[in-house]
């Protein structure tokens, strides 16, 4: 069995966590250009490091009852509770069950008269920005799909409250990655501030969405939104629902682990697009099928759209890596992987590795074309992992960054402030360091 090379990061391996927190992606990047498709390196602990194809093929599908998520993940919780993102065993496989008809096709079609309704909006108040001053439109993505999560999951919910959980979600987030990445700053805040205003925000945040649940119990006629349908979801072989615990953990997951990968998504599009006039100028050609957004069998008859999206997604993953705890000794194509040993799977890699991808940085919707795809590799290309725990959301995703895509094109041009260094920093998602400023015209 072949031993995995080691990756030293620096000369002292106290300055490690340092340097890796400091640019994650470029230590990746000087790891696989030193040591190959998969290596080891010493952070607080010691990572398996991949972006091989095989690995991932193994861990999460072949041998994925061997793995469960890694501790990362776990940083999570105070948030998502046990939605299906934190939770594990036979407990996720009965959420999952309960979960999966929100995502049905029929249920996705009523959802996208909600998504086309508030994309239509969306369009109206953008001509406000039109030949004016750059626009962060990272924020703009932000306020949309938030927009759509928090309408297609409670309804009737009034702005106030919108802004209120959109706000306090980034909050905590942030306060979690900080922990998990530096965790020597943990000390400090308890001291500055930040952990009383994650509790306090966190306090604020439950009691919102509690308040949504309960009053839904009362309520004769039933809302058609998600939260809805997890309260009446049944499991087909025990009988059993969901506790209010579950549902808030469940609506809260659908929420967090939503909006923000597809708004990040389409930030990092628009951009690309800014410098690719000829990509716009086909997107255009097939939105000529609709006036302001397209209906939902319109969206179905815009493939090279949604080329342009998978494309986004190769190169800019929002969910840019994945990590897995072994629970046994294991073997991965002839290496081993020892029990307890955290495997890093670096999503953002796999999409950009030479060794599987032509050009891999060169942004190509043709890869995404019909042949190409039937003659690519299962493994190659995982914007929403594969396996078991394949997102449950993938086919709510790819819909609605299809839908705002194709309606935003149709109506503006975009333009890069030269001004505005646009920089790549993974937060949870693969967020920019200071937002995405555009003009439109």
């Amino acid at each position: 069995m072949s031993e995995i090379p080691l990756f030293k990061i620096a000369k002292f391996d106290i300055q490690a966590p340092f340097i890796f927190a400091k640019d994650p992606l470029l230590a990746l990047r000087t790891g696989f250009d030193t040591c190959g498709d998969t290596f080891r390196i010493k952070l607080f602990r010691e990572f398996i490091v991949s972006r091989d194809p095989a690995f991932f093929r193994h861990i999460l599908v072949s041998n994925n009852k061997n793995y469960k998520k890694g501790s990362s993940s776990k940083m999570l919780n105070p948030v998502l509770g046990n939605g299906l993102v934190t939770s594990e065993g036979e407990f996720w496989l009965r959420q999952r069950r309960l979960v999966q008809p929100a995502f049905h096709r029929e249920r996705l079609q009523e959802l996208f008269v909600t998504m086309g309704q508030i994309t239509s909006d969306f369009l109206d108040e953008m001509e406000a920005f039109k030949g004016k001053g750059a626009v962060d439109i990272d924020a703009k993505m932000m306020g949309i799909t938030a927009d759509i999560a928090l309408k297609t999951l409670f309804g009737n919910i009034s702005n106030e409250d919108k802004m209120q959980i959109f706000h306090q979600v980034n909050r905590t987030q942030r306060y979690l990655v900080t922990r998990v990445r530096r965790p020597y700053r943990i000390p400090l805040m308890y001291v500055n501030g930040e952990r009383t205003r994650f509790k306090t925000d966190l306090a604020y945040f439950n009691k919102l969405v509690f308040e949504f649940i309960h009053e839904r119990h009362g309520v004769k006629e039933k809302p058609n939104d998600l939260l809805q349908l997890l309260l009446d979801s049944i499991d087909e072989e025990t009988g059993a629902q969901m506790n209010d615990q579950q549902i808030r953990d469940e609506a809260i997951t659908m929420f967090a682990a939503g909006h923000e990968t597809s708004a990040t998504g389409l930030s990092w599009l628009l951009l690309e697009l800014a410098k690719q006039p000829e990509i716009v100028t086909k997107i255009r050609e097939e939105a000529k099928i609709f006036d302001t957004v397209p209906g939902f069998e319109q969206l179905m008859k815009l493939p090279y759209t949604r080329q342009v999206v998978e494309e986004g997604l190769r190169l800019f993953p929002p969910a840019w890596t994945m990590t897995r705890e072994a629970l046994e000794d294991d073997d991965v194509e002839g290496q081993l992987i020892p029990k307890g040993t955290s495997v890093f799977m670096s999503v953002y890699e796999l999409h950009r590795n030479p060794n599987i991808w032509k050009n891999p940085l060169v942004f190509n919707p043709e890869n995404f074309s019909a042949e190409n795809v039937k003659n690519r590799a299962k493994y190659n290309y995982l914007p929403f992992g594969a396996g078991p725990r394949l997102c449950i959301g993938q086919q709510f995703a790819m819909m609605e960054m299809q839908l705002i895509l194709a309606s935003i094109v149709k109506r503006f041009d975009f333009e890069i402030d030269p001004k505005h260094k646009v920089g790549i920093h993974p937060q949870i998602v693969l967020k920019s360091t200071n937002g995405i400023k555009l003009f439109i015209k």
